[in-house]
């Protein structure tokens, strides 16, 4: 058995590790309160540093050579710790304290990893993300589920909220694309990650995929990768896809009304800009909850000293605003650092991004560091800071993995 698992790439533990979420809620979805005895993403990462030691492939030196970047996200975690002292949260501080050491465990394991092989990191990262976008697409009641029989084994309320998951990976998956696949399948991997975010119908997403392109001409100019065979190459693969989008267009139902639902989207967004009814809209409600929460933050915040300097405490969040205990954040993470551990967490989060500048100076050549920032700005709408994992790891591979991508001509 254990041959076996070491044989298998360290690559796929990683990926294993980072995904587990979307892995915990297709189990849930198919077995419901069943399967929530199973800390997958515990079980995950623990596999992920068994096998670092059994493949002996671990280089704890690092530890040394950026003690600073380790320490600070060591005294972010302590001061967490402490701050469950005066929290009044009794039941969900412990998870939440739990699925931060999940992003410490995916900071400190792609640290230690002595060599990440990116390609196959890419070429995993890649399966599972399009596999995932499938089964969203095949189990969602709003999208071609209803087509297929076994849609009743399913319990879709779990992955309901994937469309923005898939959109933060589906941008990742763009941006490693772009630095680590095989020339022949970038263009069209870029345009298939596109295409599925644009049927996602997850709005930032979207906008953070122009984004993208946009960096990514950037590289493109800067490095002088531009000529006449990548032009051509290019408007062939986009001629091919808007054909296929076409046809589907017109012989799908479905897929028309997916396209059409996230047009719809946008035109609810732009709204803001000339409705003055806009809030009072019900199409909006995730955009008043996302305000209603930030305004109670603010008030909260601003109180008095106390919670300015030192929050309310790991996990307090819901407790403070409907007195449950229960998973609930004002969906923007630097507010929930400063409401749950005060201006104190905030400067050692900070600390700890400042700490690693010496990463940012190539920043148009270090596309995992890109990554990790549009993850980063992705937090500030829709994220907890406990659901960080793959953020974390990015991070950390843009600081000890990451040379100049190997962009094929």
């Amino acid at each position: 058995m254990i041959k076996l698992l070491k044989k298998i790439d360290i690559e796929f533990y990683l990926i294993l590790f980072l995904l587990s979420g979307m892995f915990k809620n297709l189990f849930y979805s198919l077995y419901g309160n069943n399967f929530n005895n199973i800390p997958l993403t515990i079980t995950f990462g623990m596999l992920l540093i068994l096998m670092i030691y059994i493949k002996d492939i671990y280089n704890l030196k690092r530890l040394k050579e950026k003690y600073k970047t380790f320490i600070y996200l060591l005294l972010f975690f302590i001061w967490s710790l402490f701050s469950i002292l005066y929290s009044s949260s009794e039941y969900y501080v412990w998870h939440k304290l739990l699925g931060l050491g999940t992003n410490f465990l995916a900071f400190f394991g792609v640290l230690i990893i002595k060599e990440i092989n990116l390609k196959r990191f890419t070429k995993y990262f890649s399966y599972f993300t399009y596999f995932f976008s499938l089964i969203f697409f095949v189990i969602n009641p709003n999208s071609i589920s209803k087509n297929f029989i076994f849609h009743a084994y399913f319990d879709e309320i779990y992955i309901q909220g994937w469309y923005l998951v898939l959109g933060q990976l589906l941008i990742v998956n763009m941006l490693l694309i772009f630095s680590f696949s095989e020339k022949k399948k970038i263009i069209y991997n870029l345009l298939i990650s596109f295409n599925i975010i644009c049927l996602l119908g997850g709005r930032f997403p979207l906008i953070l995929a122009f984004v993208v392109f946009f960096f990514i001409s950037i590289y493109l100019i800067q490095n002088q990768h531009i000529n006449k065979k990548l032009l051509i190459h290019f408007f062939k693969s986009l001629t091919i896809f808007i054909l296929i989008n076409g046809v589907l267009h017109l012989s799908s139902q479905t897929y028309r009304s997916l396209l059409l639902r996230s047009i719809y989207r946008f035109e609810v967004l732009s709204s803001f800009f000339n409705d003055v009814n806009f809030l009072n809209n019900q199409e909006n409600s995730s955009f008043n909850k996302r305000l209603e929460y930030l305004l109670f933050s603010k008030t909260k915040i601003f109180k008095n000293k106390n919670s300015l300097i030192l929050g309310y405490g790991l996990g307090s969040f819901s407790n403070e605003y409907d007195q449950t205990d229960r998973r609930l954040y004002p969906h923007n993470i630097i507010i929930e650092i400063v409401f749950e551990l005060g201006l104190i967490g905030l400067f050692l989060a900070l600390a700890f991004l400042i700490s690693n500048r010496s990463s940012y100076k190539g920043f148009f050549t270090n596309l995992a560091l890109i990554a990790a920032i549009t993850l980063l700005i992705n937090s500030m709408k829709s994220s907890s800071f406990v659901d960080l994992r793959l953020l974390f790891a990015l991070l950390a591979t843009s600081i000890f993995h990451f040379n100049k991508p190997t962009l094929q001509n």
